[in-house]
């Protein structure tokens, strides 16, 4: 996708309201001033998925009513999306908003790319902390939070009518599945990502997090003894049969569509497919490790302001009075769900869906993903080792160990 070229743009106070003001303030001697035609206002880009764009120009056109100020929405390809978007602001380029996670803030404010946000009083008591947790960087907030995400256990209701509180249930679940040819649970167990709540139970962490939202990055709990406790689970279960080696998403995925697996670890986007062959399933919390909450990796996506607009006034009135009010976050669910919003109020009526407060639920025991570039070295030495952990090459201390050393290497 091309770059936004941002053309010389007037100053974000001058409103349609302010002229109207100006013009009065010059009383008669405007009346032989020569016409002057008002520029056409610069639009304010915004970068959003697909779906999500469909919801999106439509309160654009209501915004774009209310001010004069066009909105256009762009759609970059997701792969190459958060790099087109680094390349183009590091330039003074790309767009206004852009509609992202919150994993790459960290890299992007080190880089000067995004402005610092302060909400309204009344937003800012709206959205969940957790939300605002993830956003925050050095104490300050850094984008405006609208949805929260974590995996949670799903459960074909058919073989699995009531989701196991515990792994010591797994396992006898799974014993009475294989007499019948079928397994308890599947997961892609070597993406860090889905396998995490196991290894987060008893404490494990990626990096140290500080109170101001930073981390140390010379600080890894991979292989803590809470972290060790979680990773023998996984080891029993491959030692037990009840998780096959060599699986991965597409195995899990297809296997619970065919009801050859009654569980799954997952998040929300895979509901489609499951809906799509008619399985009646149901969200749950992932099941506890050692009697300790599974923890998820939380995902909170939000509105970026880059730091290259020159209407960073404007940009803070379409999110705040459109695009996080109550009809505005309606209309992004109604176009690509979001999940568990983030918007308390949003939230009070979209939990009527059991499904919805399921996400909310597994989400409180977790913690949102770190945001530094250091994540790109966690996330290549735990698959390493946990892919020499499901081929019975280490044992869960080994490949703990061994992804410590190459997470914290300089």
């Amino acid at each position: 996708m091309p770059f936004m070229n941002q053309p010389t743009r007037a100053p974000a106070a001058i409103t349609r309201r302010s002229l109207v003001h100006g013009t009065a303030a010059l009383g008669a001697a405007a009346v032989f001033a020569p016409v002057v035609r008002a520029a056409t206002p610069a639009p304010l880009v915004v970068w959003f998925t697909v779906e999500g764009a469909k919801a999106m120009r439509r309160l654009g056109e209501a915004f774009t009513a209310q001010t004069g100020v066009p909105v256009i929405v762009e759609t970059p390809d997701a792969s190459d999306g958060p790099s087109k978007f680094q390349q183009a602001a590091a330039s003074g380029k790309g767009p206004d908003l852009y509609i992202y996670a919150h994993d790459r803030i960290g890299e992007w404010i080190a880089g000067g790319l995004l402005h610092s946000v302060s909400p309204s009083r009344a937003l800012r008591a709206d959205i969940d902390p957790l939300a605002w947790q993830g956003f925050t960087y050095r104490g300050r907030q850094w984008g405006y939070p609208y949805a929260i995400e974590a995996v949670t256990l799903i459960h074909n209701k058919a073989l699995a009518p009531v989701a196991p509180k515990t792994f010591d249930e797994v396992f006898a679940l799974d014993a009475q599945l294989a007499r019948q040819g079928k397994r308890a649970l599947l997961w892609d167990y070597t993406n860090t990502y889905f396998t995490w709540p196991l290894l987060a139970a008893g404490g494990g962490y990626a990096f140290r997090q500080h109170a101001d939202g930073t981390y140390d990055a010379r600080d890894t709990g991979v292989n803590t003894p809470g972290a060790l406790a979680g990773a023998q689970v996984l080891e029993r279960m491959f030692r037990e049969g009840l998780l096959p080696s060599g699986s991965g998403y597409a195995e899990m995925e297809a296997a619970m569509a065919q009801g050859r697996v009654a569980m799954m670890i997952n998040g929300p986007w895979s509901w489609v497919n499951l809906k799509r062959v008619g399985i009646d399933f149901g969200i749950a919390r992932i099941p506890t490790v050692a009697g300790k909450a599974a923890a998820p990796f939380v995902g909170i996506k939000g509105i970026l302001i880059n730091r290259a607009t020159r209407q960073r006034e404007l940009a803070v009135e379409l999110i705040e009075n459109h695009l996080l009010t109550l009809n505005g976050l309606r209309a992004i669910d109604r176009a690509e769900s979001i999940g568990a919003p983030a918007s308390r109020s949003y939230f009070a009526q979209a939990s009527a869906d059991p499904r919805i407060q399921g996400i909310m639920d597994s989400a409180k025991d977790g913690v949102p993903t770190p945001s530094i570039p250091e994540m790109g070295r966690f996330w290549a030495a735990m698959k390493s080792s946990l892919t020499t952990l499901s081929e019975g090459r280490q044992s869960a201390r080994q490949a703990m160990d061994a992804a410590a050393r190459r997470i914290v290497a300089s």
